[in-house]
């Protein structure tokens, strides 16, 4: 993987270009695609392409083996068992591939234009092989696109740890919180630890959930893997930065011209990129974006030379990113459906049951190895902070902008874990929390292996699975036992289209835009 940056970096930018070119008027979108392209040049031109000191670590059969399952069984192309948001997943994509761009659901002359306001980035590639070859072609296509989005996490990952991709990938994976013990000491109707096949997340009630990385995979994929993926990198650019500096320290010198070159380059652009890249994170899932943003600004600090702060910055990356993040608002801000903002009061005994075995336990272990690291503290606080907010009628807010904090916990915990210096009582204390925490994935994976074989081998072949009704659907049922959900069929597609929807839940997607910014000064007509 010598070119790992540079393919990030793009895999990120393309989705943003194609909404451009579909979601911006055509003179607007010409000149802001060259100045993002110029950006994004510069960015790919700059960027290390190999280190002698660093190199990326080699492919592996192994590591293959293990995302490609993960891959599969997350639902991504329907190839296996589907969790219940993907029946909203799916519409979205649906109406990617069969209307025009902008998805405009009805544009008459006059009352509501509405229009579909969503977070669609992800999807867009695929959508436009969709466009040309079919709705099979757009899963497989969506598949791989999953697939080559957690190579580069996971490589990425291992970098940053200094430890091997299979053993990044199985920390991603099985990473979570104590969901199994909040089952144990706090039961009720739903969840059970028996069968294991139950969703363990819920335990803490309707308001309060941190999600695993692979419950994030299973049901909010199109938000997961591109916030990953901003995180991941920014972890190894630090990484690396710190590693030279060590190796700097060592050896009294720079090891080669190479290094010399490299070790400017943080003052120099890093920040600029960043920026960036938080940007991207933020067109792909902005409530992500929210928690991510205190962890860039730390890096953004500390890569600055306060005597000479504007030295050297990049405007043209900063102005790019400045296009992605002002575009993505007034998107995004068309759909009203999130106004309702405040705090929500909660019980100081759940509260703290939730917090303490949603990542409280495993935080303050890590307080003495850690307690001077700047992200050690901004992950305790936001984990203390994000349940209280409420953004919207779900918790959304506390599920997605958990996704940081929870991943800077993991980055953490790695780091502790694989370092050989780590006293023996602490890394004993991280591996028992880490088995205990792996039930909730667990469980996750064996719901969709038994949803999956049911499927395939158990069910009756004069079934009449996957028999789409002819009549519009403008409702969909509440979820309800999520290993019981649609039980004829492997994917969830009750709703074909988004265009007929007239629940609550279905106005996180659709909009009316008449009169918003967006709609009248940079949406095609």
């Amino acid at each position: 993987m010598k070119y790992l940056h540079r393919i990030s970096i793009l895999y990120l930018a393309l989705p943003f270009v194609l909404f451009l070119f579909g979601w911006v008027r055509l003179t607007i979108a010409i000149p802001l695609a060259i100045i993002l392209l110029f950006a994004l040049w510069r960015v790919v031109n700059q960027s290390p392409v190999s280190n002698p000191q660093f190199s990326n670590p080699p492919i592996t059969i192994y590591h293959l083996l293990v995302i490609g399952a993960w891959a599969l069984l997350s639902g991504v192309g329907g190839y296996a068992f589907q969790n219940w948001d993907h029946h909203w997943r799916n519409a979205v994509f649906h109406d990617l591939i069969n209307f025009d761009f902008p998805v405009y659901y009805s544009q008459p002359e006059s009352g509501p234009v509405k229009m579909l306001v969503y977070y669609v980035g992800y999807w867009l590639p695929a959508a436009r092989i969709g466009k040309l070859l079919g709705w099979q072609a757009a899963n497989f296509a969506l598949f791989l696109w999953t697939l080559l989005g957690l190579l580069l996490v996971t490589y990425h990952l291992a970098s940053a740890l200094k430890t091997s991709p299979v053993k990044a990938t199985l920390l991603l994976i099985f990473f979570s919180g104590l969901d199994a013990l909040g089952v144990l000491l706090l039961p009720k109707d739903y969840p059970t630890l028996l069968p294991p096949i139950t969703h363990l997340e819920i335990w803490s009630g309707t308001q309060l959930q941190y999600s695993s990385f692979t419950t994030q995979l299973f049901w909010v994929f199109n938000q997961a893997v591109p916030a990953w993926l901003v995180i991941s990198v920014i972890a190894r650019s630090e990484a690396t930065k710190q590693s030279k500096a060590n190796l700097e320290i060592a050896s009294g010198t720079p090891s080669c011209v190479r290094c010399r070159e490299e070790q400017e380059r943080p003052r120099n652009d890093v920040r600029s990129e960043f920026i960036l890249l938080w940007a991207l994170c933020f067109f792909f899932a902005p409530l992500a974006a929210v928690g991510l943003l205190p962890y860039v600004l730390i890096e953004f600090i500390k890569d600055t030379d306060f005597k000479s702060p504007f030295k050297n910055l990049r405007w043209e990356v900063l102005l790019s990113a400045a296009i992605i993040l002002l575009l993505s608002t007034f998107y995004f801000s068309s759909n009203t459906s999130a106004q309702q903002r405040g705090l929500q009061s909660i019980p100081f005994a759940d509260f703290l049951a939730f917090f303490l075995l949603e990542g409280g336990i495993l935080w303050l272990a890590l307080a003495s190895v850690k307690w001077r690291d700047p992200r050690w503290v901004v992950t305790g606080l936001l984990l203390l902070l994000i349940p209280f907010i409420q953004l919207g009628s779900g918790r959304d807010f506390v599920m997605r902008a958990s996704i940081a904090p929870l991943f800077y916990l993991m980055l953490m915990t790695g780091e502790t874990v694989f370092n050989k210096t780590t006293p023996r009582l602490l890394l004993v204390t991280c591996y028992l929390l880490l088995a205990l925490g792996a039930l909730t994935s667990l469980y996750e994976i064996n719901r969709s292996v038994y949803r999956t074989f049911d499927y395939y081998f158990l069910q009756p072949e004069d079934c009449s699975c996957d028999v789409p009704s002819s009549e519009p659907v403008t409702h969909l049922a509440p979820p309800g036992i999520p290993e019981k959900e649609h039980p004829d069929s492997l994917t969830a597609d009750a709703i074909p289209t988004l265009k007929f929807m007239t629940d609550e839940l279905s106005q996180n997607f659709i909009a009316n835009v008449r009169r918003t910014l967006y709609y009248r000064y940079i949406a095609p007509r």
